[in-house]
């Protein structure tokens, strides 16, 4: 299945708030698997922000490696790059700022009845509607890839049987008719501009930060995070 809407790399660019041009790819095994590659070549050849966005992955993962369906172009899936200090007091507040920062895109989109379920899966309407996947390397130059999966113009039938009853996309939530995609692009510009505001709060103000996961979080029995 094709989308109305293709990865558009200089669209995106655009709207960076890091000014790395952003690699747009056909197929990978996953968009994680591209930046853990590139981030281990050093600082100059991967910095802060670069990003990479695949319109398919063949073996996309999550969580203990689960796999992501995105097989076909119809989400956004994507890893970002981030150079930082890896640590017990620094990955709390990584491991928490995608969460809050899709949350806060998709709030921006006109999306309501939103919820982090612990770790960082996030809810829509009682459905899983986007993953994320932190993966870190130490060393002299260590750096995070926060890897993304939003499901957006799927509808039921595109996923999975076993997660049909479980998942749900922007597109289904949003009512909108079949035949018609969102703007794959749209949203990911406003996505980009929400993960910029929030790395900035990671690196500033991270109790912040892990606030606003907190007040996100959906069930009543899970311990805040505070470090």
């Amino acid at each position: 299945m094709s989308s109305l809407f293709p990865l558009d790399a200089s669209l995106i660019s655009a709207a960076s708030p890091w000014g790395i041009p952003v690699k747009v790819v056909s197929e990978t095994t996953s968009s994680n698997d591209e930046l853990l590659r590139l981030g281990e070549f050093g600082e100059q050849s991967a910095p802060t922000g670069t990003l990479v966005f695949a319109e398919r992955q063949t073996a996309g993962r999550g969580q203990f490696q689960r796999l992501w369906a995105s097989s076909e172009p119809l989400g956004l899936w994507f890893s970002l790059l981030l150079r930082m200090e890896i640590s017990d007091s620094t990955i709390p507040a990584l491991s928490s700022f995608a969460a809050v920062a899709l949350a806060e895109a998709l709030a921006e989109l006109g999306f309501t009845n939103m919820h982090i379920k612990p770790p960082n899966d996030l809810y829509l309407v009682g459905r899983k509607v986007a993953g994320i996947l932190v993966e870190t390397r130490s060393g002299k130059s260590p750096f995070a890839v926060v890897g993304i999966g939003l499901n957006v113009n799927q509808r039921m039938e595109n996923f999975p049987a076993a997660l049909q009853s479980l998942a749900i996309s922007l597109a289904v939530a949003s009512g909108c008719p079949a035949g018609r995609d969102l703007d794959r692009n749209e949203i990911a510009a406003i996505l980009l501009r929400s993960l910029g505001r929030n790395e900035r709060l990671l690196r500033t103000n991270p109790p912040a930060l892990l606030a606003r996961w907190n007040s996100l979080v959906v069930s009543p029995a899970m311990p805040p995070i505070t470090k």
